[in-house]
């Protein structure tokens, strides 16, 4: 390709970005005449344009396509490399390309370094110095430059770890010489430009590594930048990162004494964060100190911890300590008007981990200094988690990033009990009952009326484990007086929250049963209080099923009245959860007139439906004759009274059969018919052993509109009907033919589509192969004595399915495929199909190998490879070799040594899942391009 054509290319996609065009310049950059064509696009007289395309193709060259390039070429790429760079920076060339040619020269020297260019970094940094014509100024710029772009071209070249190993030794021994220029440039009165640079640089290095003791006097340098008065925001906020780069680095831990003399420079900084104020918008800089000191916590947590214990250190540690808290009573309201406060909810949850763990023991002198800090940050937690005044003024990814917000709080409430227990009830009770002594104080301090619910609702879970809650007797006793009529509604639900969470509190108080049941029952009657109100009375009824038997009438009468107003689905489905909890532990006699009021309106909606002849009419009724059935599958879902499961099914099944025959279509994505399944399921669910009085409706209903089209619907409630009843001889002849007619079914609806198109019925696929991994792992004898299912298309369709972008789908083939490879040894006509399919199995998996799919299949992969190998290992032999040698598939980027030592390497792993993930993954990257590696070193 020559060099005008590339150019004319380049304009021609610049105008309008033609598909054709790119792939011309694709194929460019590919080519290895590439190479050579750079360097007259990088003439210094052609277009911008042309020059930026030319460096951008010199840097994937070097970084992708490395092994075009010949050895005795190394030299003299870096030469023109270096002569390129320095006629740019002499002509003041464009930024970006010079910007970019840094990156080539650093990727060449991550290449190259230590075996073919030794001392590469001193030999840069001296040759520019020599080379510049510029002042002194660009040269300081020009080395920055490019030792900034070094540490960042390392980070994102993927190489083998022995090579990785390697580049970092020689960056790191070059790390000190680096810092030495940055800290000399720093304490200089260097212009701005000059100290961006140099702050961008240090904090690049810093990430790779470095000796702090020898460098921990950096830390004044930067503090000087970030105190200065004179220098510009960009350089404080770049000290900040420099510094958070120095003093969080996990080499930083090696000497403790160190540790403490940086961290006691680094807090004369926190003085910018005691004394803050609300403003409009988050403030950058002291963002970025929070950053900086939370950082500090999460890499020194355990230094800091335990320096509160020693005189020495204990007030620098508590000035931590205070720090964090001070962040987390951030003024303002989260997200508005700060951001600061929820960066320390992981350290909260880090220190009262640390405190309780095993070691710590139940006397830990550290509970007893940490407390008090934990009771104060439970005030503050209060204050923060508060509803503001004006909620209703932010936008709505202001109010969800809130909503968030006090989910974290709400955890973090949790840590706050585990350390102070009891003492945390009586803080959240104080504040409470003051805010509650009257209704009018109740109302006008609705926000901390609600918070503290929030709060007691955020630890009702760790309360559970302990047996006297004198604190929560008082609150449930409160509960009574509020004044909900008046009260903002926000706190009226919160406490239908809390009453909620401490259902498990009424089964052994059943007597505040008397004030709780009366105050659902008024929150059923409202439409903001319905939600928390049906909740809370679903955990109660199920926890309580006797002892809050007295109040079943009520709780029925009442509920049919809020069916009625209920606008809702999904509250719809709760509710009449709960009824079928309520009435399962009610005699099915008694409980027969209540079933019946409930069930009857849904059936009722349904038979006057079923019985409209006009299709567009009945198309227009269509979801809700699904709703109704959702409706009694969430009632049937509660229900584990066997008696009152068969009632329904009487009621219900020839209801259902007539929705099959009439208004099941012949589509793949039929809703009614996965709603009607979804209900049979939860059937089956309930048939416990016996299934005589509806196994054969259900499948007839099944079939009926799997026979129209095969869903995945059916197929997961035929794969319940197997794992319930599979094992029972009267149903075994049943489920083998329909097991058979689901085989031919799904096994004709893809013979009807291209191979191409299979993916598009990627639910069916993932639907049947599920079911057919199941049934091979739990009743293999339903499937193996089945002569009328063709085992080599499910084999071959699973391998396929091996392929597929979605995970979901290959994690379910795996499943698949390594339950029939292991049962495939005892049984001859699956032994056969391994035999004959089995090439075809692996010629999939080296296409995964090899890059033809995503990479993420890899590791799901391994599972069938270990499998194969453990069952079929000589098999697998001759198949690699029949692939690779005899067919010649192409395995891009690997020699034929590389080739042999891989495959004698998986062929050892029979057991060790890790280490064969290890090295197909290694040997995959390889061939996909993303690890490239030198031949001949290999070898």
């Amino acid at each position: 390709m020559s060099l005008e054509t590339v150019e004319h290319a380049l304009a021609e996609f610049y105008c309008n970005q033609n598909v054709e065009v790119h792939k011309i310049l694709l194929d460019f950059q590919n080519s290895v005449d590439a190479w050579n064509l750079v360097w007259n696009m990088l003439d210094t007289s052609k277009p911008h344009e042309i020059q930026f395309f030319g460096a951008t193709t010199l840097h994937i060259k070097i970084t992708k396509q490395w092994l075009q390039l010949k050895r005795t070429d190394y030299m003299l790429l870096r030469d023109k490399i270096l002569d390129t760079l320095i006629k740019y920076y002499n002509s003041s060339g464009p930024a970006n390309v010079i910007n970019k040619l840094c990156y080539c020269l650093c990727a060449y020297v991550v290449r190259t370094v230590p075996n073919h260019w030794p001392d590469a970094i001193p030999q840069l940094m001296e040759t520019f110095r020599n080379s510049l014509s510029q002042s002194s100024i660009n040269v300081s710029v020009m080395i920055l430059e490019i030792l900034m772009a070094l540490p960042d071209e390392f980070g994102a070249t993927t190489l083998i770890q022995t090579r990785r190993n390697e580049v970092r030794r020689e960056l790191q021994q070059s790390s000190l010489q680096v810092l030495s220029i940055v800290d000399s440039i720093l304490q200089s009165d260097s212009l701005d430009p000059i100290v961006v640079h140099a702050l961008k640089c240090a904090a690049s290095w810093l990430d790779i590594g470095f000796d702090l003791i020898k460098c921990h006097q950096l830390t004044d340098t930067f503090i000087s930048v970030i105190l200065n008065p004179e220098r510009s925001q960009v350089c404080v906020i770049l000290a900040i990162d420099a510094l958070k780069s120095l003093c969080t680095h996990p080499r930083t831990s090696v000497c403790e004494a160190t540790v403490f003399e940086v961290l006691s420079k680094v807090i004369i900084l926190s003085d910018k964060l005691f004394n803050l104020e609300i403003t409009e918008e988050p403030n950058v800089v002291v963002d970025k100190l929070f950053d900086l000191f939370l950082g500090i916590g999460d890499q020194h947590f355990r230094p800091i911890v335990q320096g509160l214990l020693n005189n020495n250190t204990r007030e620098l540690c508590t000035k931590y300590f205070n720090l964090y808290l001070t962040c987390t009573n951030a003024p303002g309201y989260y997200p508005v008007n700060e951001n600061y406060s929820e960066k320390t909810f992981t350290f909260w949850f880090l220190l009262q981990d640390d405190l309780l763990s095993n070691d710590a023991g139940p006397d830990n002198s550290l509970l007893t200094i940490v407390k008090p800090l934990y009771v104060s940050l439970t005030q503050v937690l209060l204050k923060k988690v508060a509803y503001p005044e004006n909620l209703e003024s932010w936008t709505p990814d202001e109010r969800e990033l809130f909503r968030c917000y006090r989910q974290d709080i709400s955890d973090t409430f949790t840590y706050c009990y585990f350390i102070l227990q009891s003492e945390m009830l009586d803080v959240l009770l104080t504040i409470y009952k003051q805010v509650t002594c009257d209704r009018e104080t109740a109302i006008s301090q609705w926000q901390t009326v609600e918070a503290c619910l929030y709060a007691f609702t955020a630890i009702a879970e760790p309360l559970q484990n302990h047996d006297s809650h004198p604190h929560i007797k008082q609150l449930m006793s409160s509960l009574g007086s509020l004044p909900y009529e008046q009260i903002d509604q926000k706190a009226a639900v919160a406490a239908m929250d809390t009453i909620g969470a401490y259902y498990y509190w009424m089964e052994t108080n059943p007597s505040y049963l008397d004030l709780i049941v009366p105050l659902l029952m008024m929150g059923l009657h409202n439409s903001n209080m319905f939600s928390s109100a049906s909740i809370a009375l679903r955990d109660i009824a199920k926890e309580c099923r006797q002892s809050i038997a007295p109040y079943n009438d009520v709780i029925l009468n009442t509920s049919m009245i809020a069916l009625k107003q209920v606008k809702k689905l999904k509250e719809e489905l709760r509710l009449m959860y709960t009824i079928g909890v309520i009435l399962s532990a009610m005699p099915f006699p008694k409980c027969k007139p209540s079933l019946d009021m409930f069930i009857n309106p849904s059936l009722e909606v349904i038979t006057s439906i079923l019985a409209i002849e006009e299709n567009a009419e009945f198309i227009k009724n269509r979801s809700l004759l699904q709703n109704r059935i959702r409706v009694l599958s969430s009632l049937v879902s509660a229900i584990d009274q066997k008696h009152t499961v068969y009632h329904i099914i009487e009621t219900t099944t020839p209801l259902l059969h007539m929705t099959a025959v009439k208004y099941f279509i012949s589509s793949p994505e039929d809703i009614l018919y996965a709603v009607v399944c979804e209900f049979l399921k939860t059937i089956v669910s309930k048939l416990q052993e016996d299934g005589s009085l509806a196994l054969n409706v259900i499948i007839e209903i099944l079939m009926i509109g799997f026979r129209k089209s095969p869903q995945p619907a059916g197929m997961i409630l035929f794969k319940e009907i197997v794992i319930m009843f599979g094992r029972q001889n009267v149903y075994i002849p049943i489920i083998k033919s329909t097991y058979e007619e689901i085989c031919m079914r799904v096994k004709c609806m893809f013979e009807q589509v291209s191979p191409a198109d299979q993916f598009s019925l990627g639910d069916v696929m993932e639907s049947y192969l599920s079911l057919q991994g199941h049934i091979f792992r739990k009743w293999p004898f339903i499937a193996v004595d089945n002569p009328n299912v063709d085992f080599t298309f499910v084999f071959k369709l699973a391998s396929e399915a091996l392929c597929a972008n979605e995970i979901f789908l290959a994690k379910t083939a795996t499943f698949f495929l390594t339950a029939f490879i292991s049962t495939s040894r005892e049984k001859r006509s699956l032994f056969k199909v391994i035999e004959d399919n089995g090439q075809f199995l692996v010629m999939k998996i080296i296409c995964i190998i090899k890059g033809d799919v995503v990479k993420t299949n890899l590791d799901i992969m391994c599972e069938v490879l270990l499998m194969l190998n453990k069952k079929y290992s000589d098999n697998l032999r001759r198949w690699f070799h029949d692939i690779v040698t005899v067919q010649n598939i192409v395995l891009p980027n690997v020699t034929e040594d590389m080739k042999s030592k891989f495959f004698k390497r998986v062929l050892k792993e029979k057991s060790n899942k890790k280490a064969l993930q290890g090295a197909v993954r290694e040997f995959s990257f390889i061939c996909r391009g993303l690890i490239q590696i030198d031949p001949e070193t290999e070898s």
